[in-house]
Parts: C-alpha cells; sequence; structure tokens
C-alpha cells in the first residue's frame, strides 16, 4: 500500500512538472531514479534541467523533496523557504522545515517551524508529538510533558505516547495518572508489549505483585528479559514469598549486570527457603555491590587533601579507610610517609614501607620503590 501511494504521487509529481512551460524532464528516468531509491540522481537530474532560478513551487518541491532525501539538507532546506515565501503557513513545507532542523540538531530552530504549524493547525497530533521530544532536547521538560499531553488528548490511543506519558506521571509518584493513561490505550492493543511493559511498571509500583507477575511472565514469554522486567519479576515473586522462582529469575542476569538489588533479593530468597550459606553469600555481594570501586581512591584523595593541609591525625584516618576497601600501593606508601615524617614512628613507617614493597608496585614506581629500601634501613639502625 506504501509502495502504491508512493508511485501515485510521483506520478502525479510528474504530471504537473511537465505541464509547465518550462524545460522539461523526462519522466521515465526519474521515475527509474525513484523506483530504485536513486534520489541523488534524481537531484542531479533535475537540477540540471532547472537549476536554481526556478520559482515555480512544485519544480521547486520537487527538488528540495530529492535533495532531501539524498542528505543534502542544507539545500533542501533553501528550497522550501523558497516555497515558505509564497505561503508561510504551508503545513508541509513546515513539517518539511522542521524534519530537516530536527535531523541536523538544530532543536530551537525546528521547535519554531513546528510552533508554526499549530497555528493553522492546533490539533496535529504529530506536530506535538515532535514539539515534545525537541523540548526534551532543549531542557525544556515542562513544555516537553505538555506537548505530550496535547497528544495524548488527541489521540489516547496512539501506544508510544501513552507509554511515555505515563513513566513520567510514574517518575513524579503520580500512579492513578499513569493508570489513567495507560489504561485505554492497552485496551485498544492489548498485545503491544510497549504497553504491558509500561502497565507492569504501574502495578508493580502499587505493590500488585501477582497481576506483576502475570505481566512480566507475558513480556517474558515474548522475549524481553531485560533488567527491569526480570527486576520487576523476581521482587514480586519474593513479595509473594515464591522464593525458587524469584533465584530462577534472578539468575537470569548475567553476573555483570547483577545489582545490588537482584542480589539482595536473591541472598533472602535463599535465607526464606532456609539455606543460611548462599543466602549470606549472595548478601555479602551485595554489599560489594552497593559499595563504589572507587571507595579507596576516594578517601585516598581525602587523606592527601588533609595532609596538605597539616591535619596529620585526619590525613591518617582517611588513609586507613581506604585500605578497609582496597591495598593499593600508593595507599601504602602514604601512610609509610606520613608514619615517618609526621608522626616519627619509626615501628610503624617500617611495617608500611615493607608492604608497599610486597604490594607489588607499578614499574614507575622504582624511585619510591628505591626510597622505601632506603628507608627501612635507616630506621632499623
Amino acid at each position: 500500500m506504501k509502495s502504491l501511494l508512493t508511485f501515485i504521487i510521483i506520478m502525479c509529481l510528474f504530471t504537473t512538472l511537465n505541464a509547465q512551460n518550462t524545460p522539461k524532464h523526462d519522466a521515465t528516468i526519474l521515475l527509474d531514479h525513484y523506483q530504485n531509491q536513486r534520489y541523488a540522481d534524481a537531484f542531479s537530474y533535475l537540477h540540471g534541467i532547472y537549476g536554481d532560478t526556478v520559482a515555480d513551487t512544485k519544480i521547486l518541491s520537487a527538488l528540495a523533496y530529492t535533495a532531501q532525501m539524498s542528505g543534502k539538507l542544507p539545500q533542501a532546506e533553501q528550497y522550501y523557504l523558497r516555497m515558505l515565501e509564497t505561503d508561510s503557513l504551508n503545513v508541509p513545507v513546515l513539517f518539511n522545515l522542521g524534519n530537516i532542523n530536527n535531523r541536523r540538531g538544530n532543536n530551537a530552530k525546528a521547535i519554531i517551524y513546528y510552533l508554526k504549524i499549530l497555528k493553522k493547525d492546533s490539533t496535529n497530533f504529530n506536530v506535538y508529538r515532535q514539539l515534545s521530544t525537541l523540548a526534551k532536547n532543549v531542557g525544556d521538560f515542562g513544555s516537553s510533558i505538555y506537548y505530550m499531553q496535547q497528544a495524548n488528548k488527541i489521540n489516547p490511543l496512539d501506544g508510544d505516547v501513552a507509554f511515555d506519558l505515563s513513566i513520567f506521571y510514574l517518575g513524579l509518584k503520580q500512579i492513578d495518572e499513569a493508570e489513567k493513561v495507560i489504561s485505554p490505550a492497552l485496551e485498544a492493543d492489548s498485545t503491544n508489549l510497549t504497553l504491558i511493559l509500561g502497565k507492569a511498571k504501574i502495578t508493580f509500583q502499587q505493590g500488585k505483585t501477582a497481576e506483576t507477575i502475570a505481566l512480566c511472565n507475558k513480556l517474558m514469554q515474548e522475549g524481553d528479559q531485560s533488567g527491569a522486567v526480570i527486576s520487576m519479576l523476581g521482587t514480586s515473586y519474593y513479595l509473594e514469598k515464591k522464593y525458587q522462582p524469584c533465584i530462577d529469575t534472578y539468575n537470569k542476569l548475567a553476573d555483570d549486570v547483577q545489582t545490588e538489588a537482584s542480589l539482595y533479593y536473591t541472598g533472602m530468597a535463599y535465607k526464606g527457603l532456609k539455606d543460611q550459606r548462599k543466602g549470606i553469600a549472595y548478601l555479602e555481594k551485595a554489599i560489594d555491590k552497593a559499595i563504589s570501586k572507587s571507595v579507596d581512591t576516594y578517601y585516598g584523595e581525602i587523606g592527601e587533601s588533609y595532609d596538605r593541609l597539616n591535619k596529620t591525625k585526619l590525613s591518617l584516618s582517611a588513609y586507613q579507610k581506604a585500605l578497609q576497601y582496597n591495598e593499593r600501593p600508593v595507599t601504602l606508601y602514604a601512610l609509610a610517609i606520613l608514619y615517618d615524617d609526621k608522626l616519627k614512628n619509626r615501628k610503624m613507617a617500617i611495617k608500611y614501607y615493607k608492604k608497599y614493597l610486597a604490594s607489588k608496585p607499578p614499574k614507575n614506581h622504582q624511585q619510591y620503590m628505591a626510597y622505601s629500601t632506603s628507608r627501612i634501613e635507616a630506621l632499623s639502625r
């Protein structure tokens, strides 16, 4: 159907162009370019015949279209702007200008063109959708939501808009509003997986665990094994005290995508099954996942800053906290220097110099390693 419609439009365009009192193109040649999607060739062919000085809007439209379809966006924009001079509220032209600027990343300019369309057609669903996305791109979230709400009012059955708007309401904890938006769209398209996911997110927030389980299992059966679906399903199983299904669900996640929550609920599910050892193992993993891998680095940086402020005790405390998470060579060396230079504690300085040398420092630490060895010898006399 789409191909037939395109063919009809093209043939109408050819007929119109050939009716002009201007140099004429060969419709057969142009049709061949279109049918084989050689839009760059089509543009070159038309441009070679009509040039840039043509004033007829129908010819300009053909040049603009072929330029746009072949990725020549600046040229296409100029043709459309010339058409706009004869009709400043030409909706198709404004829409194309909005689309071109959107593709070129000029969101603010695209918004201007789409807003002009609303002056002539205030119920244009597609324009509101585009404006919502563009407003979000420029950081105007208030306008983005307003445009999305307008689009939803015009067509409450559109699944994409209903899903996006319901997720926005969920973020504001306006669960009832989210449900009002998603329900009619889902009723109209009960097999729409995006809408089913949206409904699952709502029932999960409502604490309707049985309904969430049913919806998530439907999504899983259709191939959606995303982290969000697995998380809602696994947690709902746990809350229903269905511990083994909870474990089986979370085990579908690869080790590198396990989260603090997935490990926690898996651990708690094992506890529910009286398997305390596995419960402990997974809860320990949850603790590790909850702690940043860089926490020792942060404490090390704090320790260095306190040292520069001559707050030795605070510096010492920060470095020792860093060691609780990771015994990096640089931290051990910093402690050795602190005990040696600031605290004059020979015993502890030797201890940390030795620990530093035993920690297999990187090759670019040769200078520090040599200094540590010399200080151990000096302090041991």
